[in-house]
């Protein structure tokens, strides 16, 4: 294109970050059910929900293991789905020991800063990458308190987070004007041909190129990919209303105090979360409580969240850390308890939905990457209470990463094991 600058690599990507999906979707008026599925299978969902700083193990673990064993003590909120969710104890990623950065490497497993792209994929990517484009996002990502991802596309790049419940609300369910429609119609169709002399030009240095510059080289031919399927995704949802919710489902004049003011925004989140499920705007969502030191606005807590963390074993450190924990738990007790209200065909939205809840650091305090805080729920699994994922034979953790194996396997993906599991919990789940 005459007088067209050709944008960067960096800037190309930046433009298609966003993934949109295929079918038309009914406007939604939220009620208390969800559109049909178009296949004879119900759609798989799965839901990510991470915390920054661990869960303190002497209060998160409880004391016995099956389908009987009580509660600890930030557990109560969560007994009322006891035969709902199995907690897992002796479960981590072997190959991670990098104390805070731990938690960019929760969805994959993978010490990301010595992997390649390809290697270091998260579960949520090749789970919406299974979707594509039959919703209008193959996945969504927020997170409370400041960007914190761990989810990475098949090219190693790292996805963008939404940092508010309102800019996810505008994102799903606000229409753009039709002047903002034109000039992204516009927008997206000179991206594709900025595209296309990217990956012509690539096409011919491919032929004259050393074998370590043809690796590098496909590298950069994924990413291009990657952001063409992007593309052609806008694209066809371009001129396709987005679903409508009621003031009584969701109020955009509702403010909280500010950005840590969770006991407004964490509901307000899992209440969207929830308008994205019940929509089918997307099958995959990723939600964060990010890593900080700032005062998280929660009755009872007096100090910054990184601080309480790092307790030193004292005791009014221990019982505000408590009441943040008891919060999360509280929050993900909500959310299994508004997707099973939610009808489905022959059953509960929590039954088509896994829910994982986890972090990629356990005991902050000690910077322990080790026996790391799992829970998952739902997805119509065969769900053990508190399970000792201890391997008897030598003392050692599960890799986490197994039970990613089962979760993609149980989402319908033909996978025999995602990023060096050493086997699956299908014995224990399925």
């Amino acid at each position: 294109m005459a007088g067209h600058r050709t944008p960067s690599r960096r800037r190309i990507l930046k433009a298609a970050g966003v993934s949109i999906a295929l079918p038309l979707l009914e406007s939604l008026n939220a009620t208390n059910a969800v559109a049909a599925p178009k296949r004879d299978e119900p759609a798989k969902r799965m839901v990510f929900v991470s915390t920054g700083l661990g869960m303190n193990p002497r209060t998160f673990f409880p004391d016995e293991f099956g389908a009987d064993f009580a509660p600890s003590p930030v557990l109560p909120a969560m007994m009322k789905h006891r035969n709902e969710f199995t907690l897992f104890s002796h479960m981590d990623h072997p190959n991670v020991f990098t104390k805070h950065a731990g938690i960019r490497s929760l969805l994959n497993g993978v010490l990301n800063k010595n992997a390649r792209p390809g290697q270091n994929i998260s579960i949520d990517q090749v789970a919406a990458n299974h979707v594509g484009y039959t919703t209008r996002f193959p996945s969504l990502h927020i997170s409370l308190g400041g960007a914190e991802s761990a989810s990475y596309s098949s090219s190693g790049i790292l996805l963008r987070q939404e940092t508010s419940p309102e800019a996810l609300f505008k994102k799903l369910f606000v229409a753009d004007s039709a002047a903002a429609r034109k000039a992204r119609a516009l927008e997206l169709e000179e991206q594709g041909s900025v595209l296309d002399l990217v990956r012509t030009r690539a096409r011919r240095l491919e032929r004259s190129v050393s074998q370590t510059d043809r690796a590098k080289l496909d590298e950069y031919l994924t990413a291009i990919r990657e952001a063409e399927e992007r593309l052609q995704g806008k694209r066809r949802w371009q001129n396709i209303q987005k679903p409508e919710v009621s003031k009584k489902e969701y109020d955009p004049a509702a403010r909280g105090h500010g950005d840590l003011d969770y006991g407004f925004l964490s509901p307000v989140m899992f209440d969207l979360l929830t308008l994205a499920l019940q929509s089918d705007s997307s099958r995959v969502i990723t939600a964060n409580f990010s890593m900080h030191n700032r005062l998280i606005e929660i009755d009872g807590v007096t100090k910054g969240y990184h601080t309480l963390s790092h307790h030193g074993n004292r005791e009014s450190h221990l019982r505000e850390l408590q009441i943040i924990e008891t919060f999360y738990m509280e929050q993900l007790s909500r959310f299994i308890g508004r997707l099973k209200g939610i009808n489905t065909n022959g059953g509960s939205l929590l039954d088509d939905t896994m829910v994982f809840f986890g972090s990629g650091i356990s005991d902050a305090s000690r910077h322990s990457n080790r026996n790391l805080p799992i829970i998952l729920a739902g997805g119509g699994l065969k769900h053990q209470g508190h399970f000792d994922a201890e391997r008897r034979h030598n003392g050692k953790q599960t890799p986490l990463n197994n039970l990613f194996t089962t979760m993609l396997q149980h989402f319908g993906i033909e996978i025999e094991s995602f990023n060096g599991a050493t086997g699956n919990l299908n014995h224990v789940l399925a």
